[in-house]
C-alpha cells in the first residue's frame, strides 16, 4: 500500500468564490483531480512504468467515481489534499482523495470532500513525437495488511470485477437502450402513470446550457493533453448554471458520480459542455453534464466534428438568504426521453437512499 501524501495545499482566495461565498465546487474538484494525478505519476515513475524505459510516463484521468461535498470551504482557509493509491488493476490505478480545510486562525481542521480518482499510466511511444503515447502495465501494488486499508481494497476489488462484467452502454445510465429501462418496462410505465405536470415546474430543456473554451498551454500537462481538473471544473461551471436556471436561487455541488472520460482534450481544441437536469427530489437537483471536443488538427476542408469526452452527473441542492438547503422547483416532463432520465434519476435516488440507511 502506498502511504499517505499531502500533495496539494494552498490558500483559497475571493477569486475562489462562488456567489454564496464559499469556495466554488470546480475549483475543488480541479484541486483534488491534480493532487490524484500527482500521485498517481509519482507512483507509476517510482515503479518504473514506463516500458520505453527512456522518457518519464505520466498518468492520466479516466474516471472520477464518487465525490462527496461534506462542508464547504471558505475563503481564508488552507485546504490541503492527503492521497492513498488504493487499488491496481493490470492498467489502471484508483486514487482516494481527502479534501481537508484549515482555519489557520481557530486551528481547526476539517474534511470537506472525498472521492475516487481512477488514472491509466501514459508512456512515449518510440517516436520522438510529443503527440505520440501508449497506454502502459501498471504496476501491482501490495496487498495491505492494515485492517482498515484491506477493507478498501477488498471493497474497490469487488467493485472492478462486478463493472468489468458490464458494458458500457449499461454503466452510464442515461443512454436510450439503457438495459435498467429494458428490463423494468413495467415500472417505467408506472411511473409514467403516476407522473403528474405540476403547476409551477421547470423543464429540462429551460436549464439547458453551453460553455464553450480553447485548451490553451496553460490547461494542459504533458504530451499537450488537458488535465482532467481543468474539464471537471468547465463541467462543474456548466452543471451549477444548470441548476440556477432551474432554482434561480444560490446553489452548491454536493456529489458527482459516474464520470467517466473516454477519451482526451488536447491543446487548441474546443472544448463544449453541455448540461441539464434530468431528476429532482424534494431538495436536491441530478444534472448531467457532457464534455465534447473538437479537434484543433485539421485538414483544409474537413469538417468539424464533436467527439464526447466525458459524461457525469452533478448533485446540487438549493440555498436560501440563511444558507439553508430550500426546496426545489418540480421538474416538467415534457418528452419521453424526459420521463426515461427522470425514471432512471429516481431508480438512482433511491438505490442512493438504502445504501445511506435513510429509508425517509
Amino acid at each position: 500500500m502506498a502511504s499517505k501524501n499531502i500533495v496539494v495545499a494552498r490558500v483559497l482566495l475571493p477569486d475562489d468564490a462562488n456567489v454564496a461565498g464559499n469556495v466554488h465546487g470546480g475549483t475543488t474538484l480541479k484541486l483534488m483531480e491534480e493532487a490524484g494525478l500527482i500521485v498517481a505519476t509519482r507512483y507509476a515513475n517510482n515503479k518504473d512504468c514506463s516500458s520505453s524505459g527512456k522518457n518519464s510516463s505520466i498518468a492520466a484521468l479516466v474516471e472520477f467515481e464518487t465525490m462527496a461535498f461534506h462542508k464547504p470551504i471558505l475563503v481564508g482557509q488552507v485546504a490541503s489534499c492527503t492521497t492513498e493509491i488504493l487499488y491496481t488493476s493490470a492498467r489502471s490505478m484508483l486514487v482516494e482523495v481527502v479534501v481537508h480545510a484549515e482555519d489557520l486562525t481557530k486551528g481547526t481542521n476539517s474534511v470537506t470532500n472525498t472521492g475516487w480518482l481512477w488514472y491509466v499510466c501514459l508512456s512515449p511511444s518510440e517516436e520522438d513525437d510529443d503527440s505520440k503515447w501508449k497506454i502502459a502495465k501498471v504496476p501491482q501494488m501490495v496487498v495491505p495488511t492494515e485492517e482498515t486499508s484491506l477493507k478498501k481494497y477488498e471493497k474497490v476489488k469487488v467493485k472492478y470485477t462486478m463493472r468489468k462484467t458490464v458494458s458500457s452502454s449499461q454503466v452510464s445510465g442515461l443512454d436510450d437502450t439503457s438495459a435498467d429501462v429494458a428490463n423494468t418496462d413495467s415500472d417505467f410505465e408506472a411511473f409514467k402513470q403516476q407522473y403528474t405536470i405540476p403547476d409551477d415546474g421547470r423543464s429540462p430543456s429551460e436549464s439547458e446550457q453551453i460553455l464553450c473554451q480553447m485548451v490553451l498551454p496553460g490547461d494542459c500537462g504533458p504530451y499537450k493533453i488537458a488535465f482532467g481538473g481543468f474539464v471537471m471544473k468547465l463541467m462543474d461551471n456548466a452543471a451549477g448554471c444548470s441548476a440556477w436556471k432551474h432554482c434561480r436561487t444560490n446553489v452548491v455541488t454536493v456529489a458527482i458520480s459516474d464520470m467517466d472520460f473516454v477519451t482526451w482534450v488536447r491543446l487548441g481544441d474546443l472544448c463544449t459542455i453541455r448540461s441539464k437536469v434530468v431528476f429532482v427530489s424534494s431538495k436536491s437537483i441530478e444534472i448531467e453534464v457532457v464534455a465534447l471536443t473538437a479537434s484543433a488538427i485539421l485538414s483544409k476542408g474537413d469538417q468539424v466534428n464533436d467527439t464526447i469526452v466525458a459524461r457525469g452527473l452533478f448533485t446540487f441542492v438549493s440555498l436560501g438568504s440563511d444558507g439553508k438547503v430550500m426546496n426545489v422547483p418540480k421538474l416538467k416532463l415534457d418528452t419521453e426521453q424526459d420521463m426515461k432520465n427522470a425514471f432512471l434519476g429516481e431508480k438512482r435516488y433511491q438505490a442512493a437512499k438504502k445504501a445511506r440507511g435513510n429509508d425517509q
